[in-house]
């Protein structure tokens, strides 16, 4: 990894991988390779990255199912450059088990979610093999798909959860509304466009590091719209169901 502009393979390019290489592309030298064949092509053309041999890179995502990883690493890790990354973004595969997989590379677990294609994603990441610089530049590979948070692997569980299902949630809530809107006389479109601005917004807020309970209280006026709202979703147990679905889904998690 010495060079000003590192290549980065991505070895699956599904709806996970080639995310990540869209997302990746504009930054970097993209290299991608897949087992469906002509699949490598498609996304090459459609994200303006490489198809070819994506094992001889500075990093190698692979982004293939868990169940397939072991055979695709039979013939990635043999290709791969002398202290080349091996990361996987594979469920049920610690670093551990990548380690003794690619013996002499240092080794990166992520789990990522799909907005990392548009810049906005969140990546939890532990590693095996690297010092602080090493994981700090593999950080910065990573930076461009969206916040990279370095986390204890016991807990990729629980960031499963709020990572990679979290958009499923926040879209759950979001048809919620739209639903809700659209029963009060809205029509379809107008409702869509409104929850979906709310939830930019929001973000954009969000993102500044606003601690989201401060938020929430700068909008809550004592009397007001939100804090009838807010009422009605603490009468029934709105946040217990939210830490529930958290809870079943980092359950879930572990067991895979």
């Amino acid at each position: 990894m010495s060079r000003p502009a590192p290549d980065i393979g991505v070895v699956g390019v599904g709806a996970m991988g080639g995310a990540m290489a869209a997302g990746l592309a504009r930054h970097a030298r993209v290299v991608v390779e897949d087992l469906q064949p002509g699949r490598a092509e498609e996304v090459a053309a459609a994200h303006g990255v490489q198809a070819g041999d994506a094992a001889a890179c500075d990093m190698v995502v692979m982004a293939v199912k868990p169940q397939d990883l072991a055979g695709v690493l039979d013939d990635v890790v043999p290709r791969m450059r002398d202290g080349a990354v091996l990361a996987s973004v594979a469920a049920g595969w610690p670093t551990d088990r990548l380690a003794d997989a690619a013996p002499g590379h240092p080794v990166v677990r992520l789990m990522p979610n799909l907005a990392v294609a548009h810049g906005a994603g969140v990546l939890a990441m532990a590693s095996r093999g690297l010092d602080g610089t090493g994981v700090g530049r593999v950080q910065g590979l990573l930076a461009p798909l969206g916040a990279v948070v370095v986390l204890d692997e016991a807990l990729f569980p629980v960031a499963t959860a709020i990572g990679g299902s979290g958009p499923g949630f926040l879209a759950y809530i979001a048809a919620a509304m739209e639903r809700a809107a659209v029963d009060e006389g809205m029509p379809p479109a107008a409702a869509r466009a409104m929850v979906q601005g709310v939830l930019a917004g929001t973000a954009a807020l969000l993102a500044g590091g606003d601690d989201p309970a401060e938020l929430q209280a700068r909008v809550t006026s004592p009397g007001g719209t939100t804090a009838a709202g807010v009422a009605a979703m603490d009468e029934r147990a709105a946040a217990d169901a939210i830490a529930a679905a958290v809870r079943a889904a980092a359950a879930r998690a572990a067991e895979l």
